[in-house]
């Protein structure tokens, strides 16, 4: 039996101008749709050196974005590097904790050169009743919803043991392409497929919590991958910009 250990989504996007302001209402939005989802996302706490309750900051959140700017080595500000941000659930044991760590505003031409990583929490083993295939649909619907990524997907530290995670476009629990990817592929026959309102794909391996000793779910999240294997092949940064 594998040791059991976290899971966590991955979106992410290409070059797109967006200011502290512009970023602090999109994450307001994506916080306040967690809120919606589940108990265990009612309180947040923000800030790396000086956490605060996010309540208390949250409408002066584009300030906390703007302390954020990435920096060179003589702390001068970069903003086209974009900016670091980000909450971690508070009074919740560590087991039902959750982070939300974003990295965006960049308008470097680099693949994937923002995106948002929302995990349970390092060290711990998390409660089963958090890693649900409902928070986890929810939580990527969400994401997607307020950041508009290029591609998301779930995946479990478990299944990275046995697959690796050497290309973007591999094995995961629940898959998100966007429309102008989704037209490149064609779906397993193994996965449950969904085509959402905005022309996207979401690809599921199970509507259980994934497990990666589970060789079913395996199995299809290996389906999945090879589904999108020439995605890997295209050329990044692509053509599709959002500066």
């Amino acid at each position: 039996m594998i040791e059991h250990k976290g899971y966590y989504i991955q979106s992410s996007w290409e070059a797109r101008a967006e200011t502290p302001d512009d970023l602090a209402a999109r994450f307001l939005r994506l916080i306040d749709s967690l809120k919606q989802i589940d108990p265990v996302f009612n309180l947040w706490t923000c800030g790396a050196k000086r956490p605060k309750k996010f309540e208390t900051v949250r409408d002066r959140y584009a300030e906390e974005i703007a302390a954020g700017v990435t920096r060179d080595d003589w702390g001068e500000a970069m903003p086209f590097e974009g900016y670091w941000f980000g909450a971690i659930t508070r009074d919740m044991p560590n087991n039902r904790s959750f982070a939300v760590r974003c990295h965006a505003g960049s308008t470097v031409n680099r693949r994937f050169t923002n995106d948002v990583l929302f995990t349970t929490s390092y060290g711990a083993i998390p409660d089963q009743d958090v890693i649900s295939y409902r928070i986890f649909r929810s939580a990527l619907l969400a994401i997607i919803a307020t950041w508009d990524p290029i591609r998301a997907a779930a995946y479990s530290d478990q299944l990275n043991d046995i697959t690796g995670s050497k290309f973007c476009f591999r094995e995961g629990w629940i898959q998100y392409l966007c429309p102008w990817l989704a037209q490149k592929i064609t779906p397993p026959a193994t996965a449950l497929v969904e085509h959402l309102p905005n022309g996207g794909l979401l690809m599921s391996a199970t509507t259980e919590t994934f497990k990666a000793d589970n060789p079913v779910h395996l199995s299809v999240a290996r389906d999945m991958a090879a589904a999108m294997a020439s995605l890997n092949k295209l050329p990044w940064p692509s053509d599709n910009k959002f500066i």
